[in-house]
């Protein structure tokens, strides 16, 4: 028998609340040197620069569960996370500070799922690059897109490659 949604739901903020967890283990693990040495396949995004992008994404999957429990079938803002990276200079940042605020965001955006109301997860969205998207499936891909950066920041300072 399949699980009802309500638990499947459940799992995944479970994963939303573990991944700052997560994050903070490999930054106690890690000299801080390499968060910012070390890039994705040698010229891609350092630790550092992930861990931004999902500092700085946080207000941003926010703002598309609001917008889309707000109004019928709004288009999701989706700004170019390359040029944000740039225009913010994640590189630069404080590793510890830059967890500290993603930290605190994802407590607002857990707020925001936890009060949405059984009726109002199949309300739809459309994003710039996956079509349709429901509230749930948004909870979906908040949860796959920590995982993919958190693991791009392991295999990034495993690897130790420069750029």
């Amino acid at each position: 028998m399949a699980q009802p949604m309500s638990i499947i739901r459940g799992w995944q903020l479970d994963q939303l609340r573990k991944a700052p967890t997560i994050v903070g283990y490999i930054i106690q693990a890690t000299p801080a040197a390499n968060f910012t040495t070390y890039r994705d396949g040698g010229n891609g995004w350092t630790a550092l620069e992930a861990l931004a992008h999902l500092w700085d994404f946080e207000p941003i999957l926010r703002e598309r569960v609001r917008l889309t429990l707000a109004h019928d079938t709004p288009d999701l803002p989706f700004p170019s996370p390359d040029t944000l990276a740039a225009e913010k200079s994640y590189n630069q940042q404080p590793v510890g500070q830059v967890y500290e605020e993603w930290t605190a965001r994802r407590q607002n955006l857990l707020a925001l799922y936890e009060g949405v109301a059984e009726e109002q997860w199949s309300r739809e969205a459309r994003h710039p690059r996956r079509g349709l998207i429901t509230v749930s499936d948004q909870l979906i891909l908040t949860a796959w897109h920590d995982n993919n950066h958190i693991e791009q920041m392991v295999r990034t300072l495993a690897e130790k490659r420069t750029g």
